[in-house]
């Protein structure tokens, strides 16, 4: 999951920011110059008042229906990049739950189906032939597999939290508890809230739903009573970045959890943390350790993060790479951000 994909969904939500900005400029244009007998400020102000409605409501289905669009654009891409990663990190498909493997093979079918049915354009790309490919080389190939990333996203046009939260199911991920971690983590869009956060359900994601439903409204031809002002679209385009950001998260760190399984080993004899949580001390033998190497560590509400190394120090000399054979004890820079009673996770040597 690479940060270039989280970056041009923030780009999307700009520009609707600007788009909004430009709105406002607008509205106050005419209204500070109400009284101008300027010919074109004149011919401006006729033609606001004559579509004034008019306006508004295109305004209101526009931003609606682009803001919805960003969620289901991004969803789906960085579901089918969390896939595409995986085949990459777990080295056999039985070492799958059972669940992802049985949900694998029945949305498979499913995509099957839906390619036959040629009902949606979404699928005019996906080849029947390389679906069956793949989903016969999770079982005839086990270790040399590759994963249908299309089937696990199939349905959209409403994309309600509770929609996303199957979608993830799928993937063994359960996304709003995870959603809850990382919000209220310092910063995080829920953090400040109520204190019952733990026992609340979907209505933490009341805004998500709210969109979808009035998109659906504007889509299906139904008469908007409800339009929301300039102004009072900020709430929502602010909520999905912050939704947005979190399920990428979330999806950034279940892959750093595969990759601790299987591209790391668990660090088991550390000695402490140092210098206001910037400095990990352990022992390490038989492996290669470099800067610019990463160390995933496990948080205490269960998310994992991966922490760059910025320096290596060892009988207080610095490093820029170590080869160490022996049992040795070093110590890494790590930023900030480590504290006890997490676990931390050094990458296997390649050798």
């Amino acid at each position: 999951m690479q940060d270039s994909i989280l970056k041009l969904f923030i780009d999307d939500i700009n520009d609707i920011r600007e788009y909004i900005k430009y709105i406002d400029l607008v509205n106050d244009i005419e209204i500070s110059n109400r009284i101008s007998d300027d010919e074109s400020l004149v011919k401006f102000r006729e033609h606001l008042h004559s579509f004034g409605v008019s306006k508004k409501l295109f305004e209101y289905k526009s931003i609606t229906i682009s803001l919805y669009g960003i969620l289901e654009k991004y969803i789906g891409q960085w579901i089918l990049e969390y896939v595409s990663q995986l085949p990459k990190i777990v080295s056999s498909y039985s070492d799958f739950s059972e669940k992802f493997r049985e949900d694998h093979f029945n949305l498979s079918v499913k995509l099957l189906s839906l390619i036959g049915e040629s009902k949606s354009s979404k699928y005019e790309n996906i080849k029947r032939e390389s679906v069956l490919a793949r989903l016969s080389s999770c079982i005839d190939s086990p270790i040399n597999y590759e994963l249908n990333g299309d089937a696990f996203y199939l349905h959209s046009g409403n994309l309600k939290h509770s929609k996303i939260v199957e979608a993830l199911n799928h993937l063994d991920i359960q996304l709003t508890n995870r959603l809850k971690a990382v919000g209220q983590r310092p910063g995080g869009f829920l953090s400040g809230g109520p204190s019952n956060i733990a026992s609340k359900g979907d209505e933490l994601f009341k805004l998500i739903d709210d969109l979808v439903a009035r998109r659906n409204d504007i889509a299906h031809g139904e008469n908007i009573d409800n339009i929301l002002n300039i102004t009072e679209f900020s709430d929502y385009v602010n909520f999905l970045e912050s939704y947005g950001r979190a399920v990428f998260q979330t999806l950034v760190e279940r892959k750093n959890q595969y990759e601790s399984e299987y591209l790391y080993k668990k660090i088991d004899n550390v000695k402490g943390i140092y210098k206001s949580g910037s400095v990990l001390c352990f022992e390490i033998e038989n492996n290669e350790i470099r800067i610019g190497d990463y160390i995933i560590v496990k948080l205490q509400d269960g998310g994992f993060l991966k922490k760059e190394i910025l320096e290596i120090e060892k009988d207080n000399i610095k490093f820029h790479n170590l080869l160490i054979t022996n049992l040795e004890n070093i110590g890494v820079n790590l930023g900030g951000g480590l504290s006890n009673g997490q676990i931390f996770f050094l990458r296997k040597s390649s050798n």
